[in-house]
């Protein structure tokens, strides 16, 4: 397989420990979505020095180009609003249907990206991302919807909405001298200040336990600075809409660390869709 496949594999495993992570936590989700970022900006600052993360030549750009700061702002207020939209889906659908919304992003981004990049989808493309979603809806939705049917339909597209743009424009980037390390530190920097927006709006006290800061220091470390700098770096070798279908499996990883960590049991549905969302990602990924 491609060393670049084996990367963005990599990545989504260590992503799909965010969920078990930020349970563990027991924190507010805005808060614990504030500390995650806050600390992976922390955690790269130290090695980025050596890459000049405030170099003006990442500041600088052409009449054909955006500045490279703008994009890092505009990058960073996309993740703010998906994750602020993606826990208030939990609250009003359920943690299932609102896992299913959010990756309806595959099949958003491969639009984008025949729009935008040109992108050519093979033929198994579209059946393997429809097979995907349908495993993902077996593993997911057996647990129930929530109350706020309505209200978390509108947040879950939105959601699925700007991880697409999200994903889309950090491709984007590839026209830049950017390095991964300066990525990562400029949008975990900007998703943290526009997540002390609705954090402050909304009353919560972003004091937390010891026990909890340090579960968000290790989520942060895990899943914001590993994890999405090894798909950042895989990003810029594949295909965006491949590398979208392959973020899938991230559903699908966390229900079995639920089972192993957490003691969520599967049942023999959410197990059958497992083997069928792998089988559908195989066929779109091929």
């Amino acid at each position: 397989m491609n060393r670049w496949y084996l990367l963005l594999l990599a990545g989504v495993l260590c992503i799909s420990t965010s969920a078990i992570l930020v349970t563990l936590a027991s924190a507010p989700p805005t808060v614990a979505a504030f500390y995650r970022n806050f600390f992976a900006a922390l955690i790269w600052l130290i090695p980025i020095f050596k890459t000049r993360p405030f170099a003006p030549a990442l500041f600088r750009h052409n009449k054909k180009k955006f500045s490279p700061a703008a994009i890092f702002a505009l990058l960073g207020l996309l993740f703010a609003a998906d994750l602020w939209a993606w826990h208030r889906c939990i609250i009003a659908l359920g943690a299932g249907p609102a896992t299913l919304l959010g990756n309806v992003q595959v099949l958003i981004v491969a639009l984008l990206a025949f729009f935008f990049f040109g992108e050519k989808l093979k033929k198994y493309y579209w059946p393997g991302c429809l097979l995907a979603l349908s495993g993902i809806a077996l593993l997911t939705l057996t647990r129930g919807i929530g109350q706020s049917v309505i209200i978390g339909l509108a947040l879950g597209l939105f959601t699925a909405l700007t991880y697409s743009f999200f994903l889309l424009i950090l491709k984007l980037l590839n026209d830049y001298q950017t390095s991964p390390q300066q990525i990562l530190f400029w949008v975990s920097l900007y998703t943290a200040v526009f997540l002390l927006i609705p954090l402050f709006g909304e009353g919560e006290s972003p004091a937390l336990s010891t026990a909890s800061l340090l579960w968000l220091l290790l989520h942060a470390f895990v899943s914001s600075v590993a994890g999405w700098w090894l798909i950042i770096r895989a990003m810029d070798h594949l295909p965006v809409s491949i590398a979208s279908a392959l973020l899938l499996l991230q559903p699908i990883l966390t229900s079995i660390w639920g089972e192993i960590i957490l003691g969520q049991s599967l049942s023999l549905i959410q197990i059958c869709g497992i083997f069928v969302a792998v089988g559908g990602i195989w066929l779109a990924a091929r």
